[in-house]
């Protein structure tokens, strides 16, 4: 295989949008499948006989606050950084002793390119920070053209700075292909990643098929030539290439068990996993180039610089630690407005989890948002319905296994209830016995929404809730909504105008859920 890094970017370039293309598939599959079990209730059977338990609510600790969570974000951003910064020095110290070895290299040379090498640092950023596609590109723009000056100021040698900026860009095309499918849109971004790794899987092995019927053309065995001749010759290159799916698909599987298992069990969080596969995206493409020095094929072992991804959380974790005591944060909201809801994940709840535990009631209209990777294998099963509560006595269970403990980069996951029309309103009482702060999103909330009425009467009479800040706009029913919580403690509702969720009102949204 001489061809090896072109027959690598292929595959990539291939497994990238196919990744993308199966994602929106299976993110419109689980939407549809949750809108079924929704309306017309689980199968499976009720795991409790009694009615849901009442639970006091945990006591919260007094120095979780905005500044807290400013600060942990700020930890955080620092981490993804400090991980990024040394995989590019590593990869640019193996760079710089067996590939590109003539003239030696110093401090500063060593330095300046493992900055070059660290530019998916600002994406990281975006990531976490929910930047939006054009932000993102923007920054690493931005970051490329320092880089190409600091390059240009501390060589020896005059380099134009148009080919030193258009090498770097070439460079960081593969990697935000990379990012584009795979983390371009909120709908896609829990989902694709956790198949990329199958679809590279896949067509490996079918590029490896494709590469024995190419070798073999020329004296080609018999059974090749019966082959060939009864379905003709284009039919058999895409059986070839199709039927070691049949043996790869059983390890394919066997690896998505394997990484829902280990997300289960904590060993990583979904910004982890992405941060994780966008890195390995990023030096197998900047290796491959080296595949054609001196060294071959010992390229690759610049790829071991990845190994800075799992081990800087590792080191960090105690850094990274949220403080104990988390409050709890429920969300509610008027469905049927994805949008809005969605951007307003992006913007608040996604900050929030610095600091808390997030529950809410699942809908169709966050769960591209809210899905993980055991949510895409349990559905991929066929076991979706098992996260369903089936009766009112289920809701107690359920919500005894929620997951409240901070994932490693000391964020928290968001817990939702699976109901079915004749649970929600069982599965509300619970949560709002348990939550400390309330969300709800009341923008475009009108007196014909029922669910939403019946959650503001739980609200006002829940005995002891902190309180409950309430987003609304100009079509909200200001007089509905007062109504219904004219009999609640004073001072409980905090109402804020959200028409646009500009940064300010994100801070002040902040400020009133943690104050």
């Amino acid at each position: 295989m001489s061809n090896i890094d072109g027959q690598i970017v292929f595959a990539m370039l291939l497994a990238l949008p196919l990744s993308a293309a199966l994602g929106w598939w299976v993110a419109a599959r689980y939407r549809k499948a949750m809108l079924a079990l929704m309306r017309g209730g689980a199968a499976h059977k009720s795991i409790a006989g009694c009615a849901p338990a009442v639970h006091a609510r945990s006591e919260v600790n007094s120095d979780i606050d905005l500044a807290c969570n400013r600060r942990m974000t700020r930890r955080l951003s620092q981490v993804l950084v400090a991980i990024s910064l040394a995989i590019g020095l590593s990869l640019a110290w193996f760079e710089l002793a067996f590939v590109y070895t003539e003239g030696g290299y110093g401090l500063r040379k060593l330095l300046v390119m493992g900055l070059l090498e660290a530019w998916p640092a600002v994406p990281a950023l975006g990531l976490l920070w929910r930047w939006s596609l054009g932000r993102t590109a923007a920054g690493v723009l931005a970051y490329l053209l320092a880089i190409t000056l600091l390059v240009v100021l501390s060589s020896n040698e005059s380099q134009s700075a148009l080919t030193v900026f258009g090498w770097l860009l070439g460079g960081a095309m593969v990697p935000l292909l990379a990012l584009l499918s795979l983390a371009s849109s909120g709908r896609i971004r829990a989902v694709s990643p956790f198949l990329f790794p199958a679809c590279a899987s896949l067509i490996a092995a079918s590029m490896l098929a494709l590469e024995w019927l190419a070798v073999r053309v020329d004296t080609p065995p018999e059974s090749l030539l019966v082959v060939v001749e009864t379905i003709g010759a284009l039919p058999a290159i895409a059986l070839f290439a199709l039927l070691p799916w049949l043996v790869a698909i059983w390890p394919v599987v066997g690896l998505a068990r394997w990484l829902a298992g280990r997300y289960r069990a904590k060993r990583f969080s979904e910004l982890g996993y992405l941060f994780g596969v966008f890195w390995l995206v990023v030096l197998i493409g900047r290796v491959l180039p080296a595949t054609h020095s001196a060294i071959g094929l010992g390229a690759f072992a610049g790829v071991m610089a990845w190994l800075w991804v799992p081990l800087g959380f590792v080191l960090a974790r105690g850094w990274l630690r949220p403080p104990g005591g988390p409050p709890t944060l429920l969300v509610l909201r008027v469905f049927r407005r994805d949008a809005e809801v969605a951007s307003l994940f992006d913007a608040v709840i996604e900050r929030w989890r610095q600091s808390g535990n997030t529950v809410m009631i699942a809908g169709t209209d966050l769960v591209t948002h809210t899905v993980d990777p055991d949510d895409i294998f349990t559905f991929l099963s066929r076991r979706l319905g098992e996260r369903f509560i089936a009766s009112p006595a289920d809701v107690a269970a359920r919500i005894a296994g929620f997951d409240l403990v901070a994932d490693p980069d000391g964020r928290y996951r968001v817990n939702e209830c699976y109901c079915t029309d004749a649970t929600w309103q069982a599965a509300l009482d619970a949560l709002v016995g348990q939550s400390h702060v309330v969300l709800m999103d009341l923008r475009g909330f009108a007196r014909e929404n029922a669910g939403c009425l019946f959650e503001l009467g739980a609200l006002a009479a829940a005995p002891g809730l902190l309180r409950v800040v309430v987003l609304h706009d100009a079509q909200t029913d200001r007089a509905a909504a007062d109504e219904r919580i004219a009999a609640a403690p004073p001072g409980r509702f905090v109402w804020i105008e959200a028409a646009a969720l500009d940064r300010r009102c994100r801070e002040r949204i902040l400020a009133a859920l943690l104050g």
